[in-house]
């Protein structure tokens, strides 16, 4: 089967031509009909955020899979570790539990000091002395309390890292290739496995820019599959391109193809039939 970005390429060609040759349905001709191709509604390379060595492929080509379904696993024991470590670190509130108690001390030690103040046995030294070292120790607590804080942000981040050692499925879908295997390095951002859907296909077709300015979403068509029996399939436009391609003069259209039942399969080449009558009459151009 051709790649998509193939496909597409031999598509322009092919509809150009096809487009070219009937660029203008006949004037009393209620139906206009051009070849086409049926892609994925999807279609992407599933990548790793981070890098790592393979440890298990969870899916095989052809498997159908959900959101958020484990796809691949990287090894993570180092991960695991320093999870473990920083839940540890997090846990730990000694530090914490110290500064409190020297601020309990600092503010008895302060108030003993303002009230023999009062009576004039202590100084003026001896409670602003006692004045500043309760200001500190109340700072001290301040500073323990940022870092359970960073600890608990810390516990987080490594949470996260070690979930991203385990790639998901972005979107339900099909698996179609598999690109590496157990054992092989995974670089960050490197394709994985390749994951379309194939629920809803895409009949994308090349027309002339006056027929495309016909149509608009929502307008329906009737698809023809290549080899495939039966009555054509329905559909309707999902997007009309707003630019031309200059190679072939050519509007690419995309229409939806509802395809739950699996039988249409993507690849396939194909003819779309519009009913002129259904679409909106194309605006006028002044000379």
């Amino acid at each position: 089967m051709l790649s998509s970005r193939a496909s597409l390429s031999c598509l322009i060609a092919l509809s150009a031509a096809v487009a070219t040759c009937a660029a203008e349905p006949a004037r009393d001709s209620t139906t206009f009909t051009v070849a086409g191709i049926l892609l994925p509604s999807h279609d992407i390379n599933v990548v790793s955020p981070v890098g790592g060595v393979i440890k298990r492929i969870l899916v095989e080509e052809g498997d159908k899979v959900a959101k958020g379904q484990p796809l691949v696993e990287l090894n993570a024991e180092v991960q695991k570790v320093a999870l473990a470590m920083s839940e540890h670190e997090a846990k730990s509130i000694a530090a914490f539990q110290a500064a409190e108690a020297n601020l309990r001390v600092k503010q008895a030690d302060y108030d003993r000091q303002k009230m023999l103040h009062s009576k004039g046995v202590a100084s003026g030294a001896d409670l602003e002395k006692a004045e500043f070292e309760l200001k500190y120790a109340d700072s001290l607590l301040i500073v323990e309390k940022e870092k359970q804080q960073s600890r608990d942000l810390r516990v987080t981040l490594e949470r996260t890292k070690l979930e991203e050692m385990t790639i998901r499925a972005p979107f339900a879908g099909v698996i179609i290739r598999r690109l590496l295997d157990v054992g092989e390095s995974a670089e960050m951002q490197k394709p994985l496995m390749r994951l379309v859907v194939l629920d809803t296909l895409h009949a994308v077709v090349y027309v002339t820019p006056t027929i495309g300015m016909s149509f608009k979403p929502g307008t329906p068509g009737q698809v023809a599959v290549e080899g495939e029996a039966g009555p054509p399939r329905a559909c309707k436009v999902a997007m009309v391109d707003p630019m031309v391609d200059a190679g072939s003069s050519t509007v690419r259209v995309k229409l939806d193809l509802p395809n739950a039942d699996g039988k249409v399969i993507a690849g396939s080449r194909a003819t779309v039939t519009f009913d002129l009558r259904a679409a909106p009459a194309a605006p006028a151009t002044t000379p």
